[in-house]
């Protein structure tokens, strides 16, 4: 019998360190923020996961489109540049032009230890490499729900996850050199404030609605019996396209909330109302959850698997739809009173 060779390569610490990125997940909605801060920490930068949320500005927007595909991955500033701005980070971007070059560089950046984060169909960190007899693999956790592992083969990877180039492409990313591994947060949260008030007043973009205008039009469709939010494949509002949105609220309330501290007078006082404004929101938000669940999707050779069928029908149900709504408009109350709060720190 042949004995089939194979070389392994792993970034260090891996596969080791998948457990720890799975307990900071949680049953949490990660998104590429997710993957960047894991990308960050292991290289030294002393934040958590939901600063890099706020830093990327994840955190700080709330965006809503009767159509769920134009409203995915829509931000008024991408996250990886503001993140750039934020902690003076260098990146290395390849845009590889097959998947076969793709795992060559992946092979060389693994050979020098580089774990890195590959920006396909989804974003997903990329720990190891596997060379076989036949065909080579990338060992992956994608950055989604609950953080599956993966093999993916690179006949797997053009199947079902390379990105056709009149879309916007594949690339791999990894850092390069980081400027400032302690943030300097009396610093940024001028920043942060500055963004969050006009993420919060911003207008449509491309049909998708931000901020306040956001609120208003979901909660509206909540209202509407001729909206039907299960009538949309992958992805829908009712899976985590709306629930890492709704979950982002309660890194926003954490950062205010740890920062407050380190001022006096007025702007602590601030800081500390606005704090709770997005505190309340978030606890609004998970009443809201009580009417209208998580539904889970499940990819599985490039078809999406809905369920709990439960959750599916609370969608449809107008009594529950009714309630949620009220809990959408309380939750930008509360959000619009942080705001409020927030802007007498610019006199705006």
């Amino acid at each position: 019998m042949a004995t089939r060779s194979k070389t392994e390569l792993y970034a260090p610490d891996f596969p080791g360190q998948l457990k720890s990125l799975k307990q900071v997940s949680g049953d949490s909605e990660p998104t590429l923020a997710f993957g960047l801060w894991a990308l960050l920490s292991r290289s030294g930068v002393r934040l958590n996961w939901g600063d890099t949320e706020v830093l990327s500005g994840q955190a700080l927007q709330f965006v809503y489109s009767r159509d769920p595909a134009r409203a995915e991955g829509k931000s008024t500033i991408a996250p990886l540049d503001s993140l750039t701005r934020a902690i003076g980070v260098e990146w290395t971007e390849i845009t590889p032009s097959s998947s076969l070059k793709a795992y060559d560089i992946a092979r060389e950046w693994l050979s020098d230890g580089t774990a890195f984060l590959a920006r396909f169909r989804q974003p997903m960190l990329v720990y190891g490499y596997e060379q076989g007899t036949f065909e080579a693999s990338l060992k992956v956790i994608r950055i989604e729900h609950g953080l599956p592992e993966d093999s993916l083969t690179r006949i797997e990877c053009d199947r079902f996850d390379w990105r056709l180039q009149i879309d916007e492409g594949n690339s791999l990313l990894r850092v390069s050199e980081v400027q400032m591994k302690n943030p300097d947060w009396m610093a940024l949260l001028p920043i942060v404030v500055r963004r969050t008030i006009a993420n919060w007043r911003h207008e449509p973009i491309e049909g998708v609605d931000i901020g306040l205008s956001a609120y208003k039009q979901f909660a509206e469709d909540l209202r509407d019996p001729q909206v039907d939010f299960a009538d949309h494949g992958f992805p829908s509002w009712m899976g985590p396209l709306l629930y890492r949105q709704i979950q982002s609220k309660t890194h926003l309330h954490q950062f205010l909330d740890r920062l407050a501290p380190r001022y006096g007078g007025k702007p602590r006082q601030v800081l500390a109302k606005a704090s709770t404004g997005f505190g309340q929101s978030g606890e609004s938000w998970k009443e809201f959850a009580k009417h209208l669940g998580r539904v889970y999707e499940r990819q599985e050779q490039g078809k999406s698997l809905r369920g709990p069928d439960t959750h599916v029908n609370h969608w449809r149900d107008m009594r529950r739809r009714e309630e949620a709504a009220k809990l959408v408009d309380q939750a930008a109350l509360w959000e619009a009173r942080a705001i409020a709060e927030l802007a007498k720190l610019l006199g705006t």
